[in-house]
């Protein structure tokens, strides 16, 4: 669940502090655009040719400890009407090789396919070196009624001063979430951030999402994030 745009690079590389010298308090504000050829949320397609915007931010409580919240808005650009708007707000916890969290969001939807409702649910993540994490979450949605959780690993690379690659895969399944139990979907994603300056970034990415059951199809997509932190 989490956030529906990766924070690309708030804390720590853009990071602000105080003017309290009593205060070690860190923050960081990014906003990404962007635009997806489909949009697909945890293996259902819901749009075509997706343009969003999300407003996001950060807050160091402590040395192990961050709060996370913004906003998120998307609407569709093809022959449908889709428009949804969502609020988060996570806490997490972050150790040398491993961190924890719980995630809560509500989601407003304009399209029947998915009910309005809130997401909350725990997440892990492993950290293997510089390159890998492996990860795995679960959430309860209210508008499914349902259930819906996933591992997944990903891998990241540099591959220059100022860019990085980066690979997504995993798994997921579900309980009664619209009427859906069991497997639900593998789901991978391929992308590329150049960081311009220490204030903006791209990134193109691609990815698919391997539907369990038949009454979904395979899905592919791409597109382009385009972040700004202050």
């Amino acid at each position: 669940m989490k956030r529906l745009l990766p924070l690309i690079f708030l804390l720590p590389a853009s990071a602000h502090e105080t003017d309290d010298s009593s205060s070690d308090l860190l923050y960081g504000v990014e906003v990404l655009t962007g635009y997806r050829s489909e949009y697909i949320d945890r293996g259902f397609k819901l749009a075509d040719g997706l343009l969003e915007v999300q407003l996001g931010a950060e807050v160091a409580l402590s040395n192990d400890w961050i709060l996370d919240f913004g906003a998120w808005y998307g609407t569709e650009t093809g022959s449908g009407s889709f428009d949804q708007t969502s609020a988060f707000l996570g806490l997490r916890f972050e150790a040398d090789t491993w961190q924890t969290g719980l995630d809560l969001a509500y989601n407003s939807y304009s399209d029947l396919i998915f009910q309005d409702g809130l997401q909350v649910g725990p997440y892990f993540d492993w950290f293997f070196g510089d390159d890998w994490r492996v990860g795995t979450a679960v959430e309860y949605d209210s508008g499914a009624d349902g259930w819906y959780g996933k591992v997944e690993a990903e891998w990241s690379k540099p591959t220059g001063e100022d860019s990085y690659l980066s690979l997504l895969g995993g798994l997921s399944a579900t309980s009664d979430f619209y009427s859906q139990s069991g497997g639900n979907d593998g789901f991978a994603r391929l992308s590329w951030t150049y960081q311009i300056n220490r204030h903006v970034a791209l990134t193109p990415f691609i990815g698919t999402s391997i539907a369990m059951d038949s009454n979904r199809s395979n899905r592919v997509f791409g597109g382009l994030w385009f972040a700004v932190n202050f």
